[in-house]
């Protein structure tokens, strides 16, 4: 696997883009992911019988350009699959790394040969993004959820239950009307998940809640973004399905 990160990566417990080839998967698969707080994303994948080979060459050339959308990857020059950005790359200009892991996401030892790396600005391989994975995937950012990290880790039940409640009564002005949040943590974790009356209120959150609070918008699962997407769809149903006089 390759990993790419910025400097502030805690051991590469944060990545911004993972790329994997798994031979024996599923048939083969591809995947590609990026990592929080040693927590993965939710990975793209797609099979490797739909990719230039990758097994059983003597060498593949990879391509990984990084733009404003995201990272595009590239096999042997065909246009595979992109990353759209899930954290926000460094500001400042500054140094990414790169890493070769010697064993793979489950711990198992990998035997493999990095011929030449070459790192640095070329213009743009993506042409057509018709059919490439990852492209317009799902809008990545909730529009109402709120991405809370670098919290005291929780060892107990009762410190979970603590941290829920401190942080329903720091965002209830959130809640809108009712001053109602949904609030979810995991023990173990340093990191919570809010999710806010709306939108607008949201984004007032995160301006004020940004000196007690390391806070981003939180990125939309992909079962949030198909029911969102089956809702628009139901709901154009019924007006077209009105009879107007």
């Amino acid at each position: 696997s390759i990993n790419i990160a910025a400097p502030n990566h805690d051991h590469y417990n944060d990545i911004l883009f993972h790329f994997n080839p798994r031979h024996f998967k599923k048939g083969g698969q591809l995947v590609i992911n990026n990592r929080v707080e040693s927590m993965w994303g939710n990975d793209l994948a797609m099979p490797l019988s739909t990719l230039p080979m990758i097994y059983g060459v003597d060498s593949v050339t990879l391509v990984v350009q990084i733009n404003e959308e995201g990272f595009d990857v590239f096999v042997q020059g065909q246009h595979c699959a992109r990353l759209e950005h899930r954290t926000p790359l460094p500001k400042r200009k500054g140094p990414l790394f790169l890493q070769f892991p010697s064993s793979d996401d489950y711990g198992n030892p990998e035997n493999w040969m990095v011929y030449r790396v070459w790192w640095g600005r070329k213009r743009s391989m993506a042409d057509d993004l018709n059919g490439v994975a990852g492209v317009d995937l799902y809008s990545s950012v909730h529009p109402k959820k709120l991405f809370l990290s670098g919290l005291h880790k929780l060892r107990s039940d009762p410190e979970v239950d603590l941290r829920k409640a401190e942080l329903e009564r720091a965002f209830r002005k959130y809640g809108g009307p009712s001053g109602a949040v949904l609030v979810s943590v995991q023990k173990n974790s340093t990191f919570a998940f809010v999710e806010v009356h709306s939108e607008q209120l949201a984004d007032r959150a995160l301006v004020e809640m940004a000196r007690k609070y390391k806070v981003n918008k939180a990125r939309r699962t992909k079962h949030e973004a198909l029911m969102e997407e089956r809702a628009a769809k139901e709901g154009g149903a019924k007006e077209s399905g009105v009879d107007w006089d």
